[in-house]
């Protein structure tokens, strides 16, 4: 974003500000201004107006030496400039201002209100004795610095020390010895230690400051002004400003800006690293809409805009601030993460009596049926809305690129992917620090992308599942293979029976040419079907027209084209015709090969074999043979089951091929869970490594063995009473005995170790359990008889028992003082601990809109501040932040750009006020519904030791 684009910056409370503290107009004698009054190339107020925002400055402090001559001709020219809308006009704020020539020899810049006029500026001239000519920076005030400072502080005005590091600077080195100051120290010390003088303006930010300041350890903000004398050089607007952070620009917002250290209100254009006040999160929420809920719109629709970075809602119990968080649930559809809570905890409990509609017999609800609520998101820079209504569902509109109007959008889907955004309220992050561990593995996959490879893992085991099922089947088929022998052999001695009668030459010739004539028989078909394949195919082989008009036949080189491409056309044509051709050749030779096989010695001797054959029928029924057929059908059985007998064969191969991709297939398994903890593990030691507060490992497969207990008997069907002594038997509080025990007792510290180490053990204990299904298992009766039972009633348990693992663990520690030292498990913490831990882990990573439901409940205020302030300061330019809290720090100290007092009235929660911290009326609302509120202002403006309505 530009800064010309800045002007219309559309988001509301604190912004940054570029802001110009040090410059001069023709009213000052030593600018070439002056020499230019009364010629046709004289700068004149609206030139010298406009040239400030060429420079897309936003505020001017005007301060020519020891003169206000000019601020009432500003004020009139700009007037006239945005009433004749100018060209290129944009908005500047003016603040009256003048430099100062102080008597001990330096310049001190004063600034006032954007309402002062001249005459501000000469009464404090009248006051400081000034005796010079003005617009002239060679007199000097008659009264002291200490009597100056104190004179613009009454007027008022925010005295500034003017270039301290250069000529006529308070803080000038002396020539010959750079340590010393040329002005006498206790005059600098008396300046400085004002607690009226809160900054002083800087023309090299990284030079080092004399040792007097340096020694006097005040934190006095630093600001760069361009102290333009002309407009060329070194003068350029533009080059040297100040970057101010205050909601609209006054004189109170500039106070308490330059008031604060830190670098929270003030940067400045030399910072080493580039700095871009305007930079938006890539999704942010722009507003909430609620109409007509029980107690909230009921009239006029509730509406809170919020900034891309910190917004904060505040207000008493009954307000309404948990009624917005529930919303923006609703609207995007995350009431699903709730159901994931103990189903009786107060965070689940409060939404479900919230999420619907009053009736006779339960009066508790938070909607009506006509209750809509919608929901304002920039999303990759596209904005969009979400409408929904209780009795209608969601609605999705974008709007358009060109800005203004909405179009329903091509996609409906309302899903996290789509737009990303994480709720918690103080219940859930307490819950994140429990003992189950599976909420806080959710957030980490969710965060790190981790559920891309659960569905890896998923696919892997169907896959796996899918070529063990197959096997199955085939050893159901194959199993049939000893009653088909049972049934040949039988077959077997009745036509030995025949053959013993002397026939046995008769009848083996007629097998051997039945054979042979099933064998040519399949070889001419299988040259018939290669024929018709080909047939096939030519019909797939026809050229593409050539779209109509594409090609002028008026013009030569088009039909020079077109005929080439008619050529390459033809010759599929051509190719299709050869293959036809081939087809029929193949027929033709089918055709000839079957007529000489007639003619053929072997057709005579077939015949031969098969006449020879039916007289061997015809003799054995005249021997009184019951049934003559009976050979022939011996004949055709034994060949049945032969064919049947190699087939199975087959059979057996296509197990092997099966198992061994199976076994592939397993690895592949073990593969995608491997990648999962390498995922978990990358990802926290990331988005924790610089976190002086929590740090978390991912224990691959876990540690504790209760949880690894309960994965492995819902996997087996087994309840949690019996078996102990085969899964795990406890003892004071460790694993004794029993699988689990032998899975995770002794196991090494290092993680790579610890890893190979229990993979190892995994697959021992898979091996157990087979063994066990397979009835050959080294576990107790009971416990054998048990799996053996379960495998036989269900085979593919043995499949879940191959793809089964224990959930990874977690270890998390906290540091007590959150100094990155002395890491304790969180297991030791206390319960402000636990969630201050989980919060951190929470602010520390993400890209995603944040929204907090008074997340300091259980925490003291030392974790507030150090904790909860810090991370948010740090983390609110790279995401936006929505906090609802009674805790005044985290909205006055964590530097909340927007906030949102909300009241109850008339049966009705309402926005009573909105607006920026730095406004009088938000700081008045903050410490009247804020326990603590003024001391929060006053530990954040430290410097200001004055009176309570200037800390409002």
């Amino acid at each position: 974003m530009t800064d010309r684009q800045n002007q219309q910056w559309p988001y509301p409370g604190a912004r940054w500000w570029k802001f110009d503290f040090h410059t001069h107009t023709p009213a000052s004698i030593d600018t070439p201004w002056r020499k230019l009054i009364g010629r046709e190339d004289e700068l004149t107020p609206e030139k010298w107006l406009q040239r400030y925002m060429d420079a897309e400055i936003d505020c001017v402090a005007v301060t020519d030496h020891n003169s206000g001559a000019w601020i009432d001709k500003l004020k009139r020219a700009y007037k006239r400039l945005r009433e004749e809308a100018a060209p290129g006009f944009r908005e500047l704020h003016l603040f009256p201002g003048v430099e100062l020539s102080v008597s001990s020899g330096f310049h001190l810049l004063a600034i006032f209100d954007k309402g002062k006029t001249k005459s501000a500026i000469d009464d404090l001239l009248a006051k400081t004795d000034y005796d010079g000519a003005k617009g002239n920076s060679d007199g000097v005030t008659g009264k002291s610095p200490p009597q100056v400072i104190d004179a613009v502080l009454k007027a008022g005005g925010i005295p500034i020390p003017a270039h301290v590091d250069g000529p006529k600077g308070l803080l000038r080195a002396k020539k010959d010895n750079p340590a010393s100051l040329e002005l006498d120290s206790n005059t600098v010390k008396q300046v400085l230690k004002n607690p009226g003088v809160l900054a002083m303006e800087v023309i090299d930010p990284s030079k080092r400051m004399p040792d007097t300041y340096e020694q006097l350890g005040l934190p006095l903000s630093k600001v760069l002004g361009s102290d333009c004398h002309n407009f060329r050089g070194g003068n350029l607007l533009g080059k040297n400003y100040t970057w101010v952070k205050m909601g609209e620009p006054s004189l109170e917002g500039l106070r308490l800006a330059l008031m604060d250290d830190g670098g929270l209100s003030i940067r400045h254009s030399k910072e080493p690293e580039p700095f871009n006040p305007f930079a938006l999160p890539e999704h942010f929420i722009e507003a909430i809409e609620i109409f007509d809920a029980q107690h909230m719109g009921k009239k006029n629709p509730a509406r809170l805009a919020f900034s891309p970075w910190l917004n904060a809602l505040i207000g008493g119990r009954g307000t309404g601030k948990s009624t917005v968080v529930h919303a923006i649930r609703i609207a995007a559809r995350r009431e699903y993460e709730l159901t994931k809570l103990e189903k009786h905890s107060e965070p689940r409990l409060t939404f479900e009596r919230f999420n619907r509609k009053p009736t006779d017999r339960t009066p508790v609800g938070g909607l009506k049926e006509s209750t809509s609520i919608q929901w304002t998101v920039l999303r990759d820079r596209i904005r969009h809305r979400v409408h929904w209504q209780e009795n209608g569902g969601s609605v999705v509109v974008e709007e358009d690129t060109g800005g203004g109007t909405w179009k329903p959008s091509p996609i409906q889907t309302i899903a996290a992917e789509r737009f990303p955004i994480r709720i918690f309220s103080q219940g859930q992050i307490a819950a994140l620090a429990g003992e189950n561990q599976q909420a806080l593995l959710q957030i980490i996959d969710e965060a790190s992308g981790v559920d891309a490879f659960q569905k890896n893992l998923k696919d892997a085991q169907n896959d796996f599942y899918a070529l063990q099922a197959r096997i199955r089947k085939l050893k159901g088929e194959l199993s049939r293979r000893d009653a088909l022998v049972v049934a040949r052999d039988d077959v077997e001695r009745k036509l030995k029976r025949f053959e013993a009668a002397g026939h046995t030459a008769v009848l083996t010739n007629y097998q051997r040419r039945s054979r042979q004539k099933r064998e040519i028989d399949r070889r001419f078909e299988a040259v018939e079907n290669a024929a018709i394949l080909i047939e096939d195919t030519t019909k797939t082989l026809q050229p593409e027209d050539i779209p109509d008009g594409l090609f002028s036949t008026a013009a030569d080189e088009d039909r020079e084209a077109f005929g080439i491409m008619a050529a390459a056309a033809e010759s599929i044509n051509v190719a299709a015709n050869d293959l036809r051709a081939v087809a029929q050749r193949l027929r033709k030779t089918v055709e000839t090969q079957h007529e000489k096989l007639k003619k053929s010695s072997w057709q005579a001797a077939a015949d031969r074999a098969v006449d020879n054959y039916e007289k061997l029928k015809e003799s054995l029924r005249k021997e009184g043979v019951s049934d003559p057929s009976e050979y022939g059908r011996l004949v055709q059985e034994r060949q049945i089951l032969d064919e049947q007998l190699e087939r199975l064969d087959l059979l057996s191969n296509e197990i092997d091929r099966f198992s061994q991709q199976s076994q592939s297939q397993l690895e592949k398994v073990w593969n995608s869970r491997r990648k999962i903890s390498d995922k978990r593990a990358e990802f926290l030691q990331q988005s924790l490594a610089q976190n002086d507060f929590v740090r978390i490992r991912c224990l691959p497969y876990g540690e504790d063995p209760l949880v690894i207990e309960r994965s492995l008997r819902e996997m087996l069907g087994i309840s949690d009473t019996p078996f102990k002594s085969d899964i795990l038997e406890m003892e004071d509080d460790m694993p004794k005995r029993g699988l689990i025990a032998d899975l995770l007792n002794e196991l090494p510290n290092a993680p790579k170790q610890r890893k190979a180490k229990i993979e190892k053990r995994i697959e021992n204990l898979k091996r157990q359990i087979q063994k066990g299904c397979a009835g050959k298992g080294d576990f107790g009766g009971h416990f054998n008889n048990h799996l053996k039972r379960e495998f036989d009633r269900k085979p593919e348990l043995m499949d879940s028992v191959c793809t089964w693992f224990p959930e990874d663990g977690l270890q998390v520690e906290y540091s007590s003082r959150g100094d990155g030292k002395d890491f304790r498990s969180i297991t030791q913490a206390s319960a402000g601990q636990r969630s201050a831990a989980m919060l951190a882990f929470l602010l520390a990573h993400g890209k995603e809109p944040l929204v907090l439901d008074q997340p300091e409940d259980d925490l003291d205020n030392h974790l507030i501040y150090d904790l909860i302030v810090r991370q948010i300061r740090e983390n609110k330019f790279r995401r936006q932040i929505i906090v609802v809290t009674h805790n005044p720090n985290i909205v006055v100290n964590g530097d909340a750009e927007m906030l949102h007092a909300l009241d109850f009235r008339g049966n009705q929660c309402r926005v009573a006020r909105s607006g920026a911290i730095q406004e009088n009326q938000i700081q008045e609302e903050v410490c009247r519904v804020m326990e603590g509120g003024q001391k929060a202002f006053l530990q954040r403006y430290r410097r200001l030791g004055l009176e309570k309505k200037d800390v409002r």
